[in-house]
């Protein structure tokens, strides 16, 4: 027994001066080593790498929700502003009404004081004419009817009539007015047409 632990210990010795003596041997040893200590550096790179793509995706996603609540803001004002616009639309117009109403006003005032119904008439003319011509700044224009041939784009028939008088499908009466905004009919006219 003695003797193989000697022999043992021949052996480690043989294989302890193997790898002295031979070169490879001593080499194979350092490459695992650095091997090693390249898949380190190259696991630090890759630690370093995904630590700085997680910080720009948590930027992005911040830059992402930032733009997603200014779209909402918007989509919000542009809403209110609509709203606003519709509501208020007419406000130009109203503004040039009121001095009209506080004719008619005066007028209505000044007739029930003095029992002039003369000038309570003559007032209301002016009105009429000062309506007709805030109504023609707007580009609204009465629609011509009586004596005109029916045209079922302007004139809305009530009465069919017999008359000599006039040519057959001529407006022989105007029953209400009609009005147009920039060629287009806001209201046809009323009318009696001849047959």
């Amino acid at each position: 027994m003695l003797n193989n632990i000697e022999n043992h210990d021949d052996e480690e010795k043989l294989a302890v001066n193997q790898s002295e003596l031979d070169p490879t041997a001593a080499k194979d040893g350092g490459s695992e080593i650095k091997d090693s200590s390249k898949e380190i550096d190259k696991l630090d790179d890759l630690k370093e790498q995904l630590k700085k793509e997680q910080e720009e995706s948590k930027k992005n996603h911040e830059l992402y929700l930032r733009a997603l609540a200014e779209a909402e803001n918007t989509r919000k004002r542009a809403a209110r502003e609509r709203e606003d616009y519709i509501k208020y639309a007419a406000l130009p117009f109203i503004k040039k009404m009121l001095p009209v109403i506080d004719d008619l006003d005066r007028a209505v005032s000044m007739s029930e004081a003095s029992n002039d119904y003369d000038a309570l008439n003559k007032g209301v003319e002016l009105i009429t004419k000062r309506l007709h011509a805030v109504l023609d700044n707007e580009g609204v224009e009465l629609i011509p009817a009586l004596g005109e041939p029916f045209d079922p784009q302007y004139h809305q028939p009530l009465l069919v009539e017999e008359n000599s008088e006039y040519a057959e499908n001529t407006v022989i009466e105007e029953l209400e007015k009609g009005y147009k905004m920039h060629d287009r009919v806001i209201r046809p006219s009323l009318v009696k047409v001849s047959k």
